[in-house]
């Protein structure tokens, strides 16, 4: 997906590249139907960033649904040495320190999976969004540069019926 904007850019950038260039301007004309079929071309290629970013942000979500689940096991399972323990009054102490831990752990796994959850979903979207700002950077850059050519030739069309 990500190859596939930046293949069409480099398409438009060696459209441009080899254009023919307007002496004394350093403009280049290009062939505008060209420029607006890799612009739709482009235009289709970003849902598949946007989709990748939905799933990226349910991945994140069902990590973390998992990591619930299982820290809810673990407290599930302390809980219930912790009453097995009680009932024996000599081990009652060590049960309750052994619960403790098994819950501390689970919150702790939780927490961890959960900061690496975000932290990825987070990583991914960062990269989406540069993407998305890189493409669109050189879109209007290309707009821009489009939009000074048609005015150049339209200013360059008037002076020539002028002169005639």
């Amino acid at each position: 997906m990500e190859t596939d904007i930046q293949s069409l850019i480099n398409e438009v950038e060696e459209i441009v590249d080899h254009g023919t260039k307007i002496p004394m301007t350093g403009k280049v004309l290009v062939d505008d139907a060209v420029i607006f079929e890799l612009l739709d071309r482009v235009r289709a290629a970003l849902p598949e960033e946007i989709t990748n970013a939905k799933w990226v942000l349910k991945e994140r979500q069902r990590i973390l649904d998992e990591a619930q689940t299982e820290a809810q096991k673990l407290i599930e399972q302390g809980k219930t040495y912790i009453d097995k323990m009680a009932l024996e009054n000599e081990v009652v102490k060590q049960a309750q320190d052994y619960g403790e831990n098994i819950v501390k752990q689970a919150q702790t796994f939780a927490r961890e999976v959960k900061t690496g959850a975000v932290q990825y979903a987070d990583e991914m979207l960062k990269h989406v969004e540069k993407s998305l700002y890189e493409t669109l950077q050189a879109l209007r850059q290309n707009r821009e540069e489009l939009k000074g050519l048609a005015k150049e030739e339209r200013t360059g069309r008037s002076e020539v019926e002028e002169s005639e």
